[in-house]
């Protein structure tokens, strides 16, 4: 009697610890990921179910662990592991992982995987070795047992409850119709956050991926675009688009150490123009880049497979139109990721077999030199200053720079980069326009897609055309009314150059409604994001 009553003193102490940890997470899950809005957050039923569901889920890890059979102790292990996993995200970047963070794992290419294999460990060797610990305590130490049955009845039946309300909700169906099933995966995470939530998000983001394998041409031109197009102006036009590149760590902005001495004078000669106070409209390149080579918005994907892309676009005012991108930005095979979608409509598509930049200029000289179309669009996209900064420079970089920092070096072999594109483009046109900027900036050392610091929305803009039309006023017209050159105006700036007139009333609209999408999916307005800092 008196051991059972032991053990069962044992239970309630373990019980009332699992449901500390349970609650902490809970309210760690809602305001870090901004799933709690307004007012406290003890207040919101979420933190309820939240608290609920993984507390649930740490008495079902805890009784798989202390299981004798081995496949239910792996699942186990297995389970806790990614759960210190997103609890190490956490205190290393004060955030919970969002969906953007997920779908950039499902769609990154195994190059940039490889690249980012250091920081991953930081993540994944604390929670691995965590993991280990409590696995040895649990087995070899604490001898509690649970009834599972509660703990695995009000998880299964929560889980019910949730796929009738999404069985039912007509939107999410017509989504789920499309092939998408992301939505669906984002009311899990909402109520499972504990692992369960992540995992069903993985899946239905790989699952997903299937929605941009579409080839087919689009017919609709979006409603802003007024036709017919006019005979166009330009022969060559280059959009070069950077990665990872923050803005005030370049010279040509007034950064104390000279990273971008060739920009500096290529962009300040006649015809050109280096464009201060410009924000991407994205900290992912899956998403920012739809968002400059489509009409795309923060809001919605429809217009991504209801529109003609930029490139669709070119093709059909008679331009050429070509996608030139470094090895480490390849595609994966299948081109079913969201800026895959636009790339593959591309008619010419090379990746170069180095992940330098420098070697682009090559790439594209062999292009032009064999390729007579008298109209050409061609996007660059560039490796930059992505993780790990040690790839991304030579020893150039170190002779010019010998004391700088290993990010201010990837900045100045995008300079070089860019001189080498640019004199090639000079050799082999007369009739060209060049505009260069970053698909979003960087938190140095960090990374990017992280929280709401504004270093990764901040980038350069950078433009230069051989016709007088297009000249800096031309792009100062797409400056919004709190003073910055937002990513979402690529599309139309790039839809004038290839000959489009867009609609007044429209663009107008657009310009003044700076916003932008947030890591965790949610759209803010550029201003409240400029407030914070």
């Amino acid at each position: 009697m008196k051991s059972y009553e032991i053990a069962r003193s044992s239970r309630l102490i373990l019980l009332l610890i699992y449901t500390f940890i349970s609650a902490i997470f809970a309210f760690i899950y809602l305001t870090k990921s901004n799933a709690q809005q307004d007012g406290c957050c003890f207040e919101n039923p979420l933190f309820y179910l939240n608290l609920v569901t993984t507390l649930c889920f740490i008495v079902l890890v805890h009784k798989s662990i202390s299981s004798n059979h081995k496949l239910i102790v792996a699942f186990g292990f297995l389970f806790l592991f990614l759960f210190l996993s997103e609890i190490s995200y956490f205190i290393f970047y004060g955030e919970m992982i969002s969906e953007g963070v997920l779908d950039s794992i499902i769609e990154t290419n195994s190059q940039e995987v490889m690249s980012m294999t250091k920081q991953a460990l930081i993540i994944i060797g604390p929670a691995f070795i965590t993991t280990f610990l409590i696995a040895f305590i649990l087995k070899k130490i604490i001898s509690v047992k649970f009834n599972i049955f509660i703990p695995l009845s009000l998880y299964i039946l929560m889980l019910l409850v949730i796929s009738l309300f999404l069985i039912t909700n007509s939107s999410i169906k017509a989504e789920i119709k499309r092939g998408d099933y992301k939505s669906t995966a984002e009311i899990v995470r909402r109520i499972y956050p504990a692992a369960l939530g992540n995992l069903s998000y993985l899946f239905a983001s790989y699952t997903s991926t299937d929605i941009y394998s579409n080839t087919h041409e689009i017919e609709k031109f979006n409603e802003a675009i007024l036709l017919p197009p006019s005979k166009p102006d330009n022969d060559l036009i280059v959009f070069i688009m950077g990665e990872s590149s923050l803005v005030t760590r370049y010279s040509a902005y007034g950064y104390h150490k000279q990273t971008t001495p060739f920009m500096t004078n290529i962009f300040s000669q006649n015809g050109g123009c280096i464009i201060s106070n410009s924000h991407s409209a994205a900290a992912f390149t899956r998403d920012s880049i739809p968002m400059t080579l489509s009409f795309n918005v923060p809001e919605s994907d429809e217009n991504l497979f209801d529109n003609k892309s930029i490139i669709e676009m070119a093709k059909f005012n008679h331009y050429k139109t070509y996608w030139l991108a470094s090895a480490a930005q390849q595609i994966q095979g299948t081109f079913n990721t969201k800026f895959g979608f636009i790339a593959r409509k591309s008619e010419v598509i090379t990746f170069s077999e180095d992940s330098l930049d420098i070697n682009l200029s090559q790439s594209l000289e062999d292009m032009l030199q064999k390729d007579n179309s008298p109209k050409k669009f061609i996007f660059v996209h560039l490796r930059g200053s992505h993780q790990p900064y040690t790839k991304g420079y030579d020893e150039i970089d170190k002779q010019a720079l010998p004391d700088a920092e290993a990010y201010d070096l990837t900045i100045h072999h995008t300079d070089r980069a860019i001189k080498a594109l640019y004199d090639v483009i000079n050799k082999y046109s007369n009739n060209y326009t060049v505009i260069y900027t970053s698909d979003h900036g960087e938190i140095v050392n960090v990374g990017h897609g992280i929280g709401d610091n504004i270093d990764q929305f901040l980038i350069p803009f950078m433009f230069i055309s051989t016709n007088q039309r297009y000249n800096c006023q031309f792009i100062e017209s797409f400056r919004g009314s709190d003073g910055y050159l937002s990513g979402l105006m690529n599309k139309y700036i790039l839809s004038n150059l290839l000959g489009y007139e867009i609609d007044q009333g429209t663009l107008d609209k657009e310009k003044n409604n700076d916003r932008v999408f947030m890591p965790n999916s949610r759209v803010m307005p550029f201003s409240k994001l400029l407030n914070k800092h």
